[in-house]
């Protein structure tokens, strides 16, 4: 790491380009900006540190609590270094400091703890909402027993608040190109073209930092954004804009300061090139051209290579024009980098013939298979795979495809759904689990999960020539009886299942998919690295169901893992038995 990066910063100096403060040991400290004091014998070392743009000086310790503070969040006054204990004034600060960071016993080092935090206990740091008490009575630090206030306002900010204050700019937030910049709040601004100040009322000011009639809602939690408080918002008039302690989650923003750093066009790479309007050379593909088909019957039993669902008669596709490779026209044109507002960094697409497929970094896809992050389910498409090092987060183009927001029939409101970072119950199949991520409604507070969002709309059925459509539940049908035409049950109409409106079939969703919807027939799976002998996805299409070698239950999917003349429910049910990591 470049050594400037560590210098401590000058806190007397603006926050949005502070100053550096540099170690000084010639000529001693004249006074300290903090507490006003000189030299502290406490510091064996001798030095002090010395802000040379500001020409100011402070103890070890007290360069971190200057007695005022211009702060973003509240630019109209300065806020004031104020102690819990009103016993302790700013000259306290290099004993107290010298004291806190050595094995001193810290109890009762300072007042009563309730007449010390008696009067910042009604206070709240206007940053974290949190209360303005000790954290740790017993155990304080110098952060717990200071803060700084606005009097006149009754404005406060813990010192550890001041301390770690959001960046001035972050990017690649929420699939977001541009770089986000962050605004306190409305500030009176001169008119560009009279030189006049702009008071809060005039309509002008609001077009210009948001414009006039639009209420901008959080790029993550999805709620309104209150223009007066701090915010990150696009500077090129997208009318974007996320809270600031949104923006600052660990799961949202990589940890990258940009302040100063200058916007780079990421390079778009084309998925595919063009040979004429109906040949294409796809990069997955790379050895063959690949032509369009638009509703072809006679691929029925032909399955996508990138999301693995099967070519239906409706689909247009490419197939290859010397072998069996196919993929429908929609993931063909999936980009090569994604940014997913599930992630905060890009996500790369690989494909299984990736050459160099042992350095992705992705449990299993080199064997052949992978499970989504998304969804949780065991797939052997197409995947975007976060390339950060010691990152495993990655997503099957189905999870990946998915808009942002969608309107599902899932939900009965026609409320739009978006991707968030929390969790909830699924309105659909009634599971919570860390395993899955979730599509939400604001409005209504319900969640769904990737793997229920996910399912088909339209599948196949070989005893049918239509196409099946996905029904999400009836409830005003709940006299009627539907039964499966696979496994001769009925079917719960409140339910989600799959009907033919021309023949009237119905059938159980995973009657239909199973459990392995997005693992493709005849695909073949390596037992380890480098093995001569691999294992088979086989359709279970025989006149009974065959006992698994695993767990020792009927294997009832719709497929079914062989190898060497044994039988398993799954793959994991394989690899429990030979592989128990």
């Amino acid at each position: 790491m470049d050594g400037s990066k560590s210098k401590p910063l000058c806190r007397m100096s603006d926050l949005a380009k502070p100053h550096k403060l540099g170690r000084r040991f010639d000529p001693p400290l004249t006074v300290c900006i903090s507490c006003k004091g000189q030299q502290y014998t406490g510091n064996r070392r001798g030095y002090y540190y010395y802000c040379a743009t500001c020409d100011l000086e402070f103890h070890k310790g007290c360069y971190l609590f200057p007695p005022e503070i211009k702060h973003p969040f509240h630019l109209i006054h300065p806020l004031t270094l104020t102690f819990l204990d009103h016993n302790l004034v700013s000259s306290a600060i290099p004993e107290i400091w010298f004291l806190l960071s050595t094995e001193y016993p810290y109890k009762h080092m300072f007042g009563d703890e309730e007449e010390c935090a008696s009067d910042g206990n009604h206070k709240r740091c206007n940053s974290c909402r949190k209360k303005i008490t000790y954290r740790d009575p017993d155990y304080p630090s110098f952060f717990d027993i200071t803060y700084y206030h606005c009097s006149i306002c009754n404005f406060s900010l813990h010192s550890s608040c001041v301390k770690d204050s959001p960046p001035h700019t972050i990017e690649n937030l929420k699939s977001h190109e541009h770089t986000l910049t962050l605004f306190p709040r409305l500030l009176p601004l001169p008119c560009d073209a009279c030189g006049f100040s702009l008071d809060a009322r005039n309509d002008s000011v609001y077009s210009f930092a948001v414009p006039s009639g639009d209420e901008l809602s959080c790029g993550v939690c999805r709620k309104l954004v209150d223009v007066n408080y701090g915010q990150y918002a696009c500077k090129k008039g997208c009318h974007y804009a996320v809270h600031s302690k949104c923006a600052t989650k660990n799961e949202v923003w990589d940890g990258k300061d940009l302040d100063g750093v200058p916007e780079e066009e990421e390079e778009e790479i084309e998925p595919f090139v063009r040979i004429d309007e109906e040949t294409i050379q796809h990069f997955s593909h790379d050895h063959h051209y690949l032509k369009i088909h638009h509703g072809n019957d006679n691929h029925e039993n032909k399955f996508c290579q990138a999301c693995i669902l099967r070519i239906t008669v409706s689909d247009s596709f490419y197939s290859c024009v010397q072998c069996d490779f196919v993929i429908h026209e929609t993931c063909a044109g999936l980009p090569r980098i994604k940014h997913h507002p599930l992630h905060k960094h890009p996500l790369t697409l690989y494909h299984l013939h990736y050459p160099h497929l042992n350095e992705v970094q992705s449990k299993y896809y080199d064997l052949g298979f992978f499970a989504c992050s998304g969804c949780s389910r065991e797939c052997c498409g197409f995947m975007y795979k976060c390339c950060e090092k010691d990152c495993d987060f990655q997503l099957d183009a189905r999870c990946a495809s998915l808009p942002d927001p969608i309107i599902h029939d899932c939900h009965p409101h026609d409320h739009p759904l978006f991707f968030n970072l929390t969790e909830g119950e699924c309105m659909v199949c009634k599971i919570t689990s860390g395993l899955r991520k979730y599509l939400e409604c604001i409005e209504c507070r319900s969640f769904s999960c990737l793997t229920c969002a996910t399912m088909p709309l339209v599948a196949h059925y070989k005893y049918d020539k239509h196409p099946l459509t996905l029904c999400c539940g009836e409830e005003k049908t709940k006299d009627l009886q539907y039964w499966c035409e696979i496994c001769e049950s009925e079917i719960d109409a409140q339910k989600w299942f799959y009907t033919c409106s021309y023949c009237s079939v119905t059938l159980h969703v995973t009657c239909l998919l199973g459990d392995k919807v997005y693992m493709k027939p005849n695909h073949m799976i390596k037992m380890y690295e480098g093995a001569k002998t691999s294992i088979g996805i086989v359709p279970n299409s025989g006149n009974s169901r065959p006992m698994c070698d695993g767990c020792r239950s009927r294997c009832v999917d719709t497929l079914v893992v062989k190898t060497s003349g044994k039988n398993y429910c799954t793959i994991m049910c394989f690899f429990d038995i030979y592989y128990p990591w």
